[in-house]
């Protein structure tokens, strides 16, 4: 999921009177009960819950033993059933959004007609010049490289602003008020995390790209790993500081989305190879929120003589139909590829068109899910109470 804009955000919890007495906030619309996306308990599990869980896992069995950890994280590799399920579906959520209503190609031309242009002249490129003694479906490797290097070096900003999305989403749910500081702290540790994932990826860039520059990789990325320990140990100082003002804690949504994304990272940093555990979370963390749109509109559209809960009931089933094609589309766009044009090449057709999806629903991310628009609220917080949906 991507940027959602720091207006979200309310202003301090608390403020003191001019005598420096602290008085308590005044209560937003927010603040009347907390909202939620597919409940407030799965939404903990979806947003991290589960996540953190599976970090802590890997980085222990990496501490106990490294050379089991490599075998482990090699076979979730091969697991088609949880990238079918988990990690396929969600880079298929955003199209539906994207091209429903038919108004959004205009709306949104960049990311409904540019973009998949643009992907498709390279497409067409790589395959014209591509040395076809190989393959009939043999494509240029400078091309499918270079495709390949956007897409994964665009996902560190996709990472990252997922994460901070779902920070300030669960912030406005939950009543959560930070104040401009604590923002600008929060959101500099996540463009640390940013900088951090392309100078890990920049190790695998060959070396004539980077002239005399590669030697200095690894101390720029061990200058990076301290820089984002520091940025960790400041959020946690922001959250304990918002727990002393206010007595309690941030809604747990909010302190679990921040947690994952930093341990995603730690396991990159020791664990490499653990790339698609990282993959499944992040898409687990984005699953929730484009079926939570569906249903929504789904139940929109029924009769307003039925109660809006009733209306949910009805169209519950909507959500799981909407998922199984999910699940079926992903599995035509990133599975039968592979069965179709077999690998006869590092970067072959199959492994291009995964790459083009991939940049496309970062880019698409970035369009749609922008929170300070009043229609994406009205379709996401359908489901709540007016003043939290408004």
């Amino acid at each position: 999921m991507k940027r959602f804009p720091l207006p979200l955000l309310a202003a301090s919890a608390r403020q003191r009177s001019a005598g420096g007495h602290q008085h308590r906030p005044k209560k937003s619309p927010l603040s009347h009960g907390v909202g939620y996306i597919a409940s407030p308990a799965l939404d903990f599990w979806l947003t991290g819950g589960v996540s953190v869980i599976v970090m802590a896992m890997l980085l222990l069995l990496y501490w106990w033993d490294g050379n089991q950890s490599t075998s482990v994280t090699a076979a979730i590799s091969q697991a088609i059933v949880l990238q079918a399920l988990v990690n396929w579906p969600h880079f298929m959520g955003a199209y539906g959004l994207l091209y429903r209503p038919l108004s959004n190609i205009k709306k949104y031309p960049f990311a409904t007609l540019y973009i998949p242009a643009i992907l498709l002249i390279c497409l067409v490129v790589a395959l014209v010049t591509a040395p076809h003694q190989v393959s009939i479906w043999a494509v240029n490797q400078d091309i499918a490289y270079a495709i390949w290097l956007v897409a994964a070096f665009y996902l560190a900003w996709h990472y990252t602003g997922q994460a901070w999305g779902m920070m300030a989403t669960f912030s406005r749910l939950s009543g959560l008020a930070l104040d401009q500081r604590q923002r600008w702290l929060l959101r500099a540790g996540l463009r640390l995390l940013l900088i951090w994932h392309v100078v890990w990826g920049a190790q695998d860039l060959p070396e004539k790209w980077l002239g005399g520059w590669s030697r200095y990789i690894p101390e720029l990325l061990a200058v990076m790993t301290w820089l984002c320990v520091i940025a960790f140990f400041v959020g946690l100082g922001i959250w304990s500081r918002i727990r002393m003002q206010s007595g309690r804690w941030p809604d747990r949504r909010v302190l679990v989305s921040w947690l994952a994304v930093y341990m995603w990272y730690w396991v990159l940093l020791f664990m490499p190879a653990a790339y698609i555990w990282v993959q499944l979370s992040h898409a687990l963390q984005y699953l929730a929120f484009p079926m939570r749109m569906q249903v929504n509109q789904a139940a929109a559209s029924i009769s307003a003589t039925m109660s809006k809960n009733k209306r949910l009931l009805v169209w519950m089933p909507a959500g799981l139909r909407y998922y199984l094609w999910l699940v079926a589309l992903g599995m035509l766009i990133f599975y039968v590829p592979t069965i179709l044009f077999p690998a006869t090449q590092t970067y072959g057709l199959s492994v291009v068109l995964a790459s083009m999806v991939s940049i496309h629903h970062y880019f698409v991310d970035g369009c749609i899910w922008k929170i300070s628009h009043p229609e994406v609220r009205r379709a996401l917080f359908w489901h709540l109470p007016a003043q939290k949906a408004a």
